[in-house]
């Protein structure tokens, strides 16, 4: 049942329909609503715990069996990633998910297949980047360094690839689909990584490599079910209208991905100038134990975003109704990660990394907190962008940046790891309240 069926349903009543009789209906079809935003969610959960668990394995893996120096150059290498793959997404993949489940929802699969050309032509230029960068590192003589920003160059469009490919299904609702793929994803890299580990050849180079092939056999598992339209386009949307609507809602989102990037990554460049690449690896083990929650809380947000475009796109009064809902799952959700981390962490961190970076243990009680605040700019942020406000979430971020520039690199000048922990939660809350505060303008005003 899609959405527009939905919405039929949960806005009318059968006509002649008893007055006493109306609330239990309705009772019952808002009950028949929530079982299916519920599965519907499970699958998304489903679906982003197959895709994190196979990164977690491979980062799991590489911090209990790498030297930290080496460990630490792959988590310089996969930060600096992150910060050119922010553009692919802010250009792509972010405004698909409010363009696709709204103005081009009827000829999907054809504005599907334009945004592949455009994913080529990005993800070209960011491994020519990432190769330029291994190769100065080479000359250098960093040779850990060299090799991670080699196996990232390699893998890097097909990585982008998947996640273009992931988000797709989601714009349709159909995280079943996005399910194959990330299964698909998981089975590659657990046979590969066998693969490697019995060849003596696991490395952080290999490690990405596979990373790269295994997105690509999954891209191919997803596209075979949406079968975008890459050929022979007639009529709207036109090439130049994606491009253009791209680019006004993308600019705004681009500018934002640097001022996002700070926070949560430039920790991960400037540790090793004050007590080395074993202090970038120390910061990435700690965040290893998070990152399945906040993976949670993406996937989940992203489904949440493409109902909150369809919400606004067709005027539904229930719109700011649904948000504080979502939110407060969403907070409830972190909150008990959160409470079991805060118990069970430290043991499970030293069983993970066979005693490695046992003396970094009780920082998780920092880190625990970051789910919280993050539930808040996933369901706010979502909102901002379904409302086609992106300018509002480069507001946000200019706080953050700021907060990350005036607290949280001081902090980790003094206090090394512990310091750029609280200086990401320190961003993180920020994001939140500034986020909060635009959205309650608007909605106050509504």
């Amino acid at each position: 049942m899609d959405l527009q069926e939905e919405k039929i349903i949960t806005t009318e009543s059968p006509e002649g329909e008893l007055p006493g009789t109306k609330g239990l209906n309705g009772r019952r079809l808002e009950t028949k609503t929530l079982r299916r935003w519920a599965r519907k969610g499970g699958l998304a959960v489903l679906d982003q715990g197959l895709f994190s668990g196979a990164n977690f394995l491979v980062n799991i893996l590489l911090a209990r069996w790498l030297p930290p120096e080496e460990y630490g150059a792959f988590a310089v290498a996969l930060s600096i990633f992150y910060l050119l793959a922010g553009f692919h997404t802010a250009v792509l993949t972010e405004p698909m998910m409010v363009f696709g489940a709204g103005k081009y929802r009827e000829h999907f699969r054809k504005y599907l297949g334009m945004l592949l050309w455009g994913h080529w032509a990005i993800s070209a230029l960011i491994a020519l980047i990432l190769g330029v960068a291994a190769f100065v590192m080479a000359r250098l003589g960093s040779a850990p360094m060299a090799q991670a920003l080699a196996g990232l160059a390699i893998a890097s469009p097909f990585l982008l690839l998947l996640w273009l490919t992931r988000r797709a299904p989601y714009v349709e609702m159909r995280p079943g689909w996005a399910v194959v793929g990330s299964g698909v994803n998981l089975v590659v890299t657990l046979g590969g990584i066998f693969l490697l580990w019995r060849l003596g050849l696991l490395s952080s180079l290999s490690g990405l490599v596979l990373l790269g092939a295994a997105g690509a056999v999954a891209s191919l598992a997803i596209s075979l079910r949406i079968k975008p339209q890459v050929a022979g386009y007639t009529g709207n949307p036109t090439p130049k209208m994606v491009v253009q609507g791209h680019w006004q809602y993308g600019r705004w989102s681009a500018a934002t991905v640097l001022l996002m990037w700070v926070p949560g990554n430039i920790y991960y460049s400037l540790l090793p100038a004050t007590i080395g690449l074993e202090g970038s690896a120390a910061l990435r083990a700690i965040h290893n134990l998070i990152l399945p929650v906040l993976h949670a809380l993406s996937a989940v947000s992203i489904l949440v975003m493409s109902y909150f475009s369809n919400l606004v796109h067709s005027r539904d009064p229930r719109f700011f109704r649904t948000v504080l809902r979502v939110l407060l799952l969403f907070i409830l959700c972190a909150a008990g990660y959160a409470l079991l981390l805060l118990v069970f962490g430290v043991p499970i961190m030293e069983l993970l990394y066979k005693g490695n970076y046992t003396s970094y243990a009780p920082l998780l009680y920092i880190a625990a907190f970051l789910p919280v605040s993050v539930s808040v700019v996933s369901v706010v942020g979502g909102a901002l962008r379904a409302m086609e406000k992106p300018q509002l979430v480069f507001y946000s971020y200019v706080a953050t940046f700021v907060s990350a520039l005036g607290v949280g690199i001081p902090l980790m000048f003094v206090w090394g790891v512990k310091g750029a922990l609280i200086g990401q939660l320190v961003s993180s809350l920020t994001t939140a309240g500034a986020m909060t505060a635009y959205y309650l303008k608007i909605a106050l005003r509504a």
